[in-house]
């Protein structure tokens, strides 16, 4: 003869769907939240370009660029987290744009870690990239706000490729 279990599965049932029960009903616990940002930074930073813009190809392409890790320089006014900036930071950045060598449009990443009052802080988030074909400024915005110059490259986008350019971005950090 089998025997069933009766009172003792119905009871370990029945303290099984309360526990369940109260963990839904229980307040969620909040993530720790990213520290705010408010900060004016200038940045400075060498980035690889891949595929190369091929200046014989006048067609807009898929590129990626990247700058290696925290390669770039970081001098901001302002605070992160409520706490005030004391010193210079570093910066990364890494993307993807549909461009030629006129014009280019992409969204990007960003990470910043820059010291406080209060210790070392990171900042990250994303941006996307405009730089019209009627040549102009390379604006940027969303997590980053503001502009972009290129002040030196690898090749030149006339005769050779396209490799590497270094930047200056003048942004506002939120």
């Amino acid at each position: 003869m089998i025997r069933l279990p009766g009172r003792r599965v119905r009871y370990a049932l029945l303290i099984a769907g309360s526990a369940a029960a109260l963990l839904l009903a229980a307040p969620a616990t909040p993530a720790s939240a990213a520290p705010v940002a408010d900060l004016n930074c200038t940045f400075t930073v060498t980035t690889d370009i891949h595929p190369p813009h091929d200046p014989t190809n006048p067609q807009l392409t898929h590129q990626s660029f990247t700058s290696h890790g925290l390669t770039g320089t970081a001098t901001c006014t302002g605070t992160v987290g409520g706490q005030p900036v004391t010193g210079t930071g570093s910066f990364l950045t890494n993307g993807h744009v549909l461009s030629n060598c006129t014009q280019s449009n992409g969204t990007a990443n960003f990470v910043l870690k820059i010291p406080t009052a209060s210790g070392t802080q990171t900042v990250a988030g994303h941006y996307t990239i405009t730089f019209p074909a009627a040549g102009g400024t390379i604006a940027n915005s969303g997590d980053l706000t503001g502009t972009a110059t290129v002040i030196s490259s690898v090749g030149d986008c006339v005769t050779t490729p396209l490799t590497q350019t270094t930047e200056v971005l003048t942004e506002h950090v939120t």
